[in-house]
């Protein structure tokens, strides 16, 4: 067995390889996986969350602070299409999803879907009380339940997880059979006509477009 040239570009720059003819097939993939512009694009699906599509959720480790429902399990609200967005009370970002999170859950009111706010305190830590959280989100105009995560629990199961995620203002939207479906990575998305909200209102059209789409019967 001779050996082959492989030529093309990484990064932008043209290289070449040379591989054993008759271990080219593995040689292939192995190269392909090995690029710097193969790791980049995972680092980014990585970071905007793409790679938790099709991944069950895990339960939610909250409270026992809750308001405006009862105490919520996600295993509980199988078959039901399930939207979680993680916020605090002193977030900007969260000062203007919050209120369009509201408007998806007025728009989808009759439906089997629920939606939940997880609080995180900020710092890390810092423990901030709850009823300033409670106080927060009812100046947003909040009625959907929301739950306190202590200690970033949830979220760092759920998203920080990987290192190379530093933004905790993600959301989830959860199919009735428990899948992650939608990852919106943050920092923030709402309804808006102004070319300069043109990227907070696509990514707001997205979620309500996927919550349409998950309760069209299958």
């Amino acid at each position: 067995a001779g050996r082959v040239t492989l030529i093309g570009k990484d990064g932008g720059v043209k290289r070449q390889w040379s591989v054993e003819s008759a271990k080219l097939p593995a040689a292939v993939f192995a190269l392909i996986d090995s690029m710097p512009m193969r790791q980049q694009e995972m680092r980014r699906n990585n970071k905007l969350g793409t790679d938790l599509i099709g991944t069950k959720a895990r339960e939610w480790t909250v409270g026992p602070e809750w308001a405006n429902s009862k105490p919520l399990r996600l295993a509980d609200l199988r078959g039901q299409v399930v939207m979680v967005r993680f916020w605090t009370d002193t977030c900007p970002y969260c000062a203007a999803s919050l209120p369009a999170m509201q408007k998806l859950a007025e728009l989808f009111e009759h439906q089997p879907v629920t939606f939940v706010g997880l609080y995180q305190s900020k710092p890390l830590g810092s423990e901030r009380p709850w009823a300033k959280a409670v106080e927060r989100a009812r100046k947003l105009g909040v009625t959907f339940p929301i739950a306190y995560d202590h200690d970033w629990k949830t979220l760092r199961a759920w998203w920080l997880v990987d290192e190379r995620r530093v933004a905790t203002s993600a959301s989830f939207i959860i199919a009735p059979d428990g899948t992650i479906v939608h990852v919106h990575p943050g920092p923030v998305f709402f309804p808006s006509d102004a070319p300069e909200d043109a990227r907070a209102n696509a990514d707001y059209e997205a979620i309500r477009a996927e919550i349409a789409a998950q309760l069209r019967p299958r």
